[in-house]
């Protein structure tokens, strides 16, 4: 039989790292009846307590086969852990034995007397091995100064387990956050709200800050402190001082992992990208390098030197593989027509950053709509009226129906003009020739008339033989073939 205790460890730590795993207890069907016989021992209630304070995870039962995963697993089992719990099982009332016990395996306190759960020395022997051992010390040794301490120099997430008494002292907490910032998760919401303490958490480790309370976070001192420590402790700074050019160049300066947590206006400079790795400037500068950096990565283009954003060359070869690096290009080049219609030829959506008065551009827009009808959905209000546009545009793609104008959407000839593309282009056309027989029925073939199939029955027998799965939703006309449909 293998028992298998998991003595609440947190699969996540707070920090992001895992926390201590949960370690299974050793083949001992003997140690099961020892450990039952322990349980018995002392007061109910001090059963109960230790009960709601642990998770022991499955069946402590369980058999386990030659070749079995569970036995696997109990071959995996540390050494010292199989003799510590062992050594307890034997008798845990015996304190040598759990004195020897805890100084190899902090967590086999668990299976000691609960009278020897509220012996102070065992309990600090038992932390000092692993500070997660204070989970199986008694209520009132939690509340005990110091002890909290000794578990949190071993793990500083051990002050979880500490009482609410400990966690809200602030010579205690004072004390842990000088040793790991981090700690500052664990203090009380008061303390969290202490601007000298948090003071302290984000200068050892600037990623505290995420517990810190939400004034402190807009505490641009705090933040300066916590960046300078930890680039990528802007993320939790409030927005007002994410869209601070100083820490935002502060946090990038210590860390590139800055960056993606600048406000989008700071994103947009290239001083803050050049704050992360200055000594760059020279290499985004030279143009042979430029063109090979924005092929690998376009979005490179942000930190070229100006006269290279400007190169329409270089802008368009980031447009290529990425349309929306066009954003980074000056003015000057997304008001230019031919520069702009190169890089729509080579992908439509690089229109989205155009000029206003280029998106009103009709041989521009007549130009690109025919290349890829997409585009039609970038253009001004204006244009995707024109009628002329948009049956350029339903040519090359039927469903940029969609972005037409209303009355085109409802105009006849644009439709089928878009059918004959595609004909599921028929979900974007106005209401009424949604419900109109002659659109449904249309193959592509020449524009169909009021009067061209003449009876009900001609026309059933013509719609089932399509098979198309867009007469099975057919407004206003409900047809059932032999399948159902």
């Amino acid at each position: 039989a293998i028992v298998e205790y998991f003595i609440m460890t947190d699969p996540k730590g707070s920090d992001g790292y895992p926390a201590p795993g949960p370690l299974p207890t050793p083949s001992s069907p003997s140690a099961v009846q020892r450990q039952e016989s322990a349980s018995s021992v002392g007061s109910p209630k001090s059963r109960a307590s230790r009960g709601s304070r642990l998770d022991l995870g499955r069946s402590q039962t369980s058999k386990s086969r030659p070749g079995s995963r569970q036995a696997d697993e109990a071959s995996d089992i540390p050494e010292e852990v199989t003799k510590s719990i062992e050594l307890v099982s034997k008798d845990p009332s015996r304190r040598d034995y759990v004195l020897r016990a805890t100084g190899m395996y902090g967590r086999s306190l668990l299976f000691s007397h609960p009278d020897l759960q509220a012996d102070r020395e065992l309990v600090e022997r038992a932390c000092n091995n692993d500070g997660w051992a204070l989970q199986l010390s008694s209520e009132e040794l939690r509340d005990t100064a110091g002890l909290a301490q000794i578990a949190a120099t071993q793990d500083f997430r051990a002050l979880r387990f500490a009482s609410n008494t400990i966690r809200s002292n602030r010579e205690e907490m004072m004390t842990a956050v000088k040793r790991d910032g981090r700690a500052l998760e664990f203090t009380s919401v008061a303390l969290q709200n202490d601007r000298e303490l948090v003071l302290e958490a984000v200068s050892q480790n600037g990623l505290a800050l995420r517990s810190a309370s939400e004034a402190l976070r807009g505490d641009r001192e705090v933040v300066l402190a916590a960046v300078k420590q930890s680039g990528a402790s802007l993320q939790y700074a409030s927005d007002e001082l994410r869209a601070d050019s100083e820490v935002a160049h502060a946090a990038a300066h210590e860390s590139s992992l800055a960056l993606p947590f600048a406000s989008e206006e700071l994103r947009a400079e290239r001083s803050l990208w050049l704050s992360a790795n200055a000594e760059r400037d020279a290499f985004w500068s030279n143009r042979t390098q430029a063109m090979k950096e924005v092929q690998r990565a376009p979005s490179s283009l942000a930190l070229l030197s100006e006269a290279l954003r400007a190169d329409a060359e270089v802008a368009l070869l980031a447009a290529a593989n990425d349309p929306d690096t066009l954003a980074f290009a000056p003015d000057t080049l997304r008001e230019d027509r031919e520069v702009l219609l190169k890089a729509a030829l080579q992908d439509f959506r690089s229109l989205k950053h155009g000029s206003t008065t280029l998106l009103d551009d009709r041989i521009l827009a007549l130009a690109a709509v025919s290349s890829d009808g997409r585009a039609l959905e970038f253009l001004s209000e204006g244009l995707r009226a024109d009628k002329e546009v948009v049956l350029a545009a339903v040519e090359s793609k039927g469903r940029s129906l969609e972005f037409a104008s209303e009355a085109l959407r409802a105009d006849r000839e644009a439709v089928l003009a878009a059918m004959r593309q595609d004909r599921s282009s028929l979900e974007f056309a106005g209401e009424a020739l949604k419900s109109d027989k002659n659109i449904w029925l249309y193959s592509g073939g020449e524009p169909p008339h009021e009067d061209l199939f003449g009876h009900m029955e001609k026309s059933i027998e013509y719609f089932t033989s399509l098979r198309d799965p867009f007469f099975r939703i057919t407004p206003g006309l409900v047809v059932e073939d032999e399948e159902g449909f």
